[in-house]
């Protein structure tokens, strides 16, 4: 145990020790306290670091620096080296420039790797071109083939490729896409006449219709499995559309086989045939954003139609068979000029030589063979439709007229009767003309009747089934009411001589006769009343009003009464009266006074 003097002893030993530095072992470190750069000299810098390195005004950190060997005063400090501060807007710079030659400047091996682009073409070698990697290739030029049109080439996704020239990367595969084309040389008809010889020239034409004629027109024989599910497979348009559904002309799931063809689906679908033309077109009823403008802006690109700020397109519309033939035959590059004489054509009941697609038709209609003359088309041979001889002749129960050219009346009127669009005569009344038909339906033969047979059978239906009933009578000479009489003879089974004569008078037109209607007077009592029109209806003494008809035969005029005929219970043949039965009956005319 030490005592207290010991104890005294160490700790002044220990306090001198602390007061006075150790200088035997200069190696031993000095921790020094460092408060102000202004003590740190020049010469306790590495000169390696004395440019680089800042002075700022103070710091306010402590640091421990071991100097072996080294007085207090020229003991310097080791600090870590700080690395030069570049501006951020150089970094970025540097950055930039290297992203973007790594966008534009593609990375090229050493060996300069060789690609392929391949186009593939049905029924021919496939052509390759070779090309280093990143170089651009030219797309190759169209691949004409035969009965086709080239619309482009297709690559792995279906697109067809629209660049004239592009950077390659890879190796590249491409389909030429074609297009069958229409018939053009040899000049196959499309259109036909029915059984009357009618073509229904302002009439419509069906969607079907139009898919078979396209599929006719195609000049290839083809086989196709599109299918739509209002086309069953009895239909006859099945095949055809069968066809232009596989090579994309037509869309969708529904084909509406029965409705009738719109200017706008026409066109639609015969561009499909054609590569699209770029072109700004003008038309005075279709805006650039409505969908067919496109098309018809193709259309009349290839000259199918006309273009213009006055040219309409009735994109809506239906298309007249004459109108469908004249587009067709621009389509098809058909000459439309006349060819061969009428005679030579034969006879289409409803279009005369004059109507503005006749041409268009002949070239739609007639087989025929051809060659050119320079630009023109000359005919060398055709089947041309039957010649009708001139005059009156029926087809089904419709009454036609052929004059001596061998041109049908057509929107005309010929000898005194009125012939519609169809070549037919008509009364200027559907309703009445369609009850006209079922009689004649009812009463004449065709074939086993002449016209003056068929005369006498529609007279005697008049004057057998009909009873007489009180009407309205007519002053003097008055015209114009026909139509209204023989419709009510047909509502009421009956009627008084104005009724009897018109209907017998419609009836007989309809066979081709141009009969004449009177209001005129016999012999008889003496009448005054009213008449339909609030007219005061007055005869002479021993005079009556009456209306009978009268029909030339060799320029006489013969006397049709069915309502006297029918009030002498037939004991007296008013048919075909001649001049003693108006003599008899004293018949008086108005233009006789």
């Amino acid at each position: 145990m030490m005592n207290d003097s010991t104890s005294r002893n160490r700790q002044s030993k220990a306090l001198r020790n602390r007061k006075q530095p150790r200088e035997k072992n200069p190696a031993r470190p000095v921790r020094r306290q460092v408060t102000d750069a202004s003590e740190r000299t020049s010469s306790s810098i590495p000169d390696s670091l004395s440019e680089s390195t800042a002075s700022p005004a103070s710091y306010s950190y402590t640091e421990s620096v071991s100097v072996p060997g080294a007085t207090p005063e020229a003991r310097s400090e080791k600090r870590r080296p700080r690395l030069p501060i570049i501006p951020l807007f150089l970094l970025l710079l540097v950055l930039g420039g290297a992203i973007w030659k790594l966008c534009h400047t593609p990375e090229r091996t050493p060996d300069r790797v060789e690609l392929e682009v391949r186009y593939l073409v049905p029924g021919q070698e496939d052509i390759t071109e070779s090309v280093f990697y990143g170089d651009s290739v030219i797309l190759h030029e169209p691949v004409d083939r035969d009965g086709y049109t080239f619309f482009g080439w297709k690559d792995a996704d279906g697109n067809i490729e629209t660049r004239e020239s592009f950077p390659v990367y890879r190796n590249l595969v491409y389909t030429a896409e074609y297009m069958p084309l229409f018939e053009t040389k040899k000049h196959l008809p499309y259109l036909t006449t029915d059984g009357r010889a009618v073509l229904d020239v302002d009439g419509p034409v069906t969607v079907r219709e139009f898919v078979n004629i396209l599929y006719l027109l195609l000049d290839r024989d083809l086989e196709g499995n599109g299918r739509f599910v209002d086309v069953p497979a009895d239909d006859e348009c099945y095949a055809a559309a069968a066809v232009l559904k596989d090579l994309g002309i037509l869309t969708g799931n529904r084909l509406h086989p029965d409705n009738r063809l719109t200017y706008g689906e026409m066109i639609e679908t015969l561009a499909r045939f054609y590569p699209a033309v770029e072109k700004d077109c003008v038309f005075r009823d279709l805006e650039a954003d409505n969908p067919y403008y496109p098309s018809f802006c193709t259309a009349a690109a290839l000259g199918w139609i006309s273009e213009g700020k006055t040219v309409r397109t009735h994109a809506l519309r239906n298309v007249t068979r004459g109108r469908f033939a004249q587009i067709m035959n621009h389509v098809l590059h058909r000459d439309s000029e006349r060819h061969l004489q009428v005679s030579d054509i034969g006879t289409i009941m409803d279009v005369p030589p004059s109507n503005e697609y006749y041409d268009d038709l002949v070239e739609a209609i007639i087989p025929h063979e051809y060659r050119m003359q320079g630009s023109e088309e000359l005919w060398t041979s055709s089947e041309a439709l039957p010649v009708h001889e001139p005059g009156f002749f029926l087809v089904g129960f419709r009454m036609h007229f052929i004059d001596s050219d061998g041109v049908p009346a057509v929107n005309d009127t010929v000898g005194g009767l009125t012939y519609n669009e169809n070549g037919e005569i008509i009364s200027g009344d559907e309703e009445l003309d369609e009850a006209l038909i079922s009689i004649l339906m009812d009463t004449i033969d065709p074939k086993g009747m002449d016209r003056l047979e068929m005369l006498r059978a529609v007279y005697n239906y008049v004057v057998h089934n009909f009873d007489y009933r009180y009407g309205n009578m007519y002053p003097y000479g008055a015209e114009g009411w026909d139509i209204r009489e023989a419709k009510r003879m047909l509502e009421n089974k009956g009627g008084n001589c104005y009724c009897f004569s018109g209907l017998f008078y419609h009836l007989a037109r309809f066979l081709g006769y141009d009969a004449k209607i009177f209001s005129g007077r016999i012999r008889g009592e003496q009448y005054e009343y009213l008449s339909y029109d609030q007219e005061l209806v007055f005869a002479p003494m021993g005079m009556t009003p009456h209306s009978w008809v009268e029909i030339e035969f060799d320029g006489y005029p013969y006397i049709f009464d069915p309502e006297m005929e029918y009030r002498n219970w037939g004991l007296k043949d008013m048919f075909m009266g001649d001049e003693s039965l108006r003599e008899q009956y004293s018949y008086t005319k108005a233009e006789e006074e």
